[in-house]
């Protein structure tokens, strides 16, 4: 299930707590004599930091969260009473958002709690969250209706003939251009960019995609019958196995681990310390650091051109053999994981640095992640180059692979690390329950999109432009996220709430500033 694989968290960070202030009015004597008798507790946002454009100024409201239930088990009462607590708590949950298990939908006793809202937060004070996230409900009901599927799989297989064509176009250009005197400049030594940019985009899209959909889910109800898998696009099935993997999604990353990493801790735990990709947490060596800003510019470029395999399978590596380890321990038995780098990210320099101490285990399963896309792409494609046009054509090959696979690095830096940065986008020290009204709300308020609609312009897009309603609901079809969006977005500005879309450009520039410590994101505990 979802919350079973949540990675541990850190410890939290202990909040200070302060003088108890007065209960709402609305709240009766009787009740307010039964909440002393739990464990209340008043918790104080610590202050916001001060950004780019200086100190916001403030607004104070006190709200009460208080989960009835709690209050009936402990007994003694009155109706009275409990209908005015009742009426406390929904006031709470309707007009202000806790920060808390009861926010979350816990069973967590009674919880004061003082919250100081900046200017950015203000939206928080009347937000009528069960109204907002009861229509949210209504319109993944609606787009999740059978009569959806056939043509959801449709779609599917469109956007993958998209993709084939590109590959297999961008090997066409490479052999058939030279035979008609399209040749590349010498200096290019037979790269051919525009074969490149071809097979990139088509790399990217099996992964964004074909990839990233199927195995979240969203095409299940439509390829099986009674439990049994009857299609391809099915998760269990879908590029499992080294077969699979080749045919259906081979790439830098383990589809397996990718699993783990992406739509379990990442998807159900955005922007807690838990989330391995909160990038503010990840980058903060080269934020607080003391390297020259123009360096760090340069840093931020070179993980551009690389960060598939030198970051991201490496660290899906990680987060799989850590679950493997877990449930090993569950069942009494030892399997360590190799990546030794705790909440910190694994990468190719950490692998590196392990085997220099003699620990080569990490190695060895990250050569074995590499090798099928690897040898495909700079062994396999260049011997075929070789049988068509001889060493010439086989550097030409390998040349146009290395380029094609630059050029997907950046495609998809582009795309992906611009989802949930930003000096606009929150980050959380709490945790929420999946699919809660508060775990929608975290995926509207911690997400980011671009611009949408137009299967041309969503396809180079790799379909991330939906970070909003994919994060909401996640095993959904992409043709489901095209649909639903004006909707979503419409529900959002009826409610006050935040919905950031801005070219993925601009989205860019954010992540850039956040990565080298320019910018600073919004922490939804401090009021933002």
């Amino acid at each position: 299930s979802d919350a079973s694989d949540r990675r541990p968290r850190a410890k939290p960070t202990t909040k200070t707590p302060s003088s108890t202030p007065a209960i709402a009015r609305s709240i009766s004597n009787a009740a307010q004599t039964t909440m002393s008798a739990f464990a209340m507790r008043t918790l104080t946002a610590r202050p916001t930091a001060a950004r780019a454009n200086g100190a916001r100024a403030t607004t104070t409201r006190q709200r009460v969260a208080q989960t009835p239930r709690a209050i009936a088990r402990a007994g003694a009462i009155s109706a009275n009473a409990t209908r005015d607590v009742n009426r406390g708590a929904n006031a709470c949950a309707n007009k202000a958002i806790a920060i808390d298990g009861a926010a979350s939908g816990s069973d967590s006793l009674a919880t004061m709690t003082t919250m100081t809202y900046n200017e950015t937060g203000k939206w928080r004070e009347n937000l009528d969250l069960a109204g907002w996230a009861a229509e949210m409900r209504a319109i993944e009901k609606e787009f999740k209706a059978p009569e959806h599927f056939e043509e959801d799989v449709k779609h599917l297989k469109k956007i993958l003939t998209w993709a084939n064509l590109c590959y297999f176009g961008g090997l066409a250009a490479l052999t058939a251009m030279p035979m008609v005197g399209l040749n590349m400049p010498a200096w290019l030594n037979g790269m051919n960019p525009i074969a490149a940019f071809m097979m990139s985009t088509a790399i990217c899209a099996r992964w964004t995609m074909v990839g990233h959909h199927t195995c979240h889910g969203g095409y299940n109800a439509a390829q099986s019958t009674n439990g049994e898998v009857t299609g391809r696009f099915h998760r269990r099935k879908f590029a499992r196995g080294l077969w699979r993997r080749c045919t259906d999604w081979m790439d830098w990353m383990l589809p397996e681990a990718w699993d783990v990493e992406h739509n379990h801790l990442h998807h159900y735990q955005l922007g807690e310390d838990a989330d391995p990709d909160l990038v503010e947490r990840n980058m903060q060596e080269l934020r607080e650091g003391n390297t020259p800003m123009v360096a760090r510019y340069l840093q931020v470029a070179g993980l551009a051109l690389i960060w598939k395999w030198f970051y991201y399978a490496p660290n899906t590596l990680k987060e799989l053999l850590a679950r493997k380890e877990r449930e090993a321990a569950k069942a009494g038995d030892s399997k360590p994981n190799p990546f030794k780098t705790g909440s910190l990210p694994s990468t190719v320099l950490t692998v590196a640095q392990g085997a220099f101490k003699g620990e080569f285990a990490a190695v060895s399963e990250t050569i074995k992640c590499f090798a099928p896309y690897a040898l495909w792409s700079f062994a396999a494609l260049p011997a075929i180059g070789y049988a068509i046009g001889g060493p010439k054509a086989a550097l030409a090959w390998f040349m146009t692979s290395v380029l094609a696979d630059v050029m997907t690095n950046v495609h998809s830096f582009i795309i992906i690390a611009t989802n949930h940065v930003g000096d606009d986008i929150y980050r959380f020290e709490t945790e929420t329950k999946p699919r809660s009204d508060d775990f929608y709300l975290r995926a509207v308020i911690g997400s980011a999109n671009f611009k949408t609609g137009g299967d041309a312009n969503d396809f180079m897009h790799g379909w991330l432009n939906y970070q909003i309603e994919h994060h909401m609901f996640p095993d959904m079809s992409m043709r489901a996220y095209q649909n639903m969006q004006p909707r979503v977005k419409a529900v959002c500005e009826k409610y006050g709430v935040p919905y950031v879309q801005e070219s993925v450009f601009t989205r860019l520039g954010q992540l850039v500033d956040v990565m080298v410590g320019k910018r600073t994101m919004l922490v939804w505990e401090n009021g933002d």
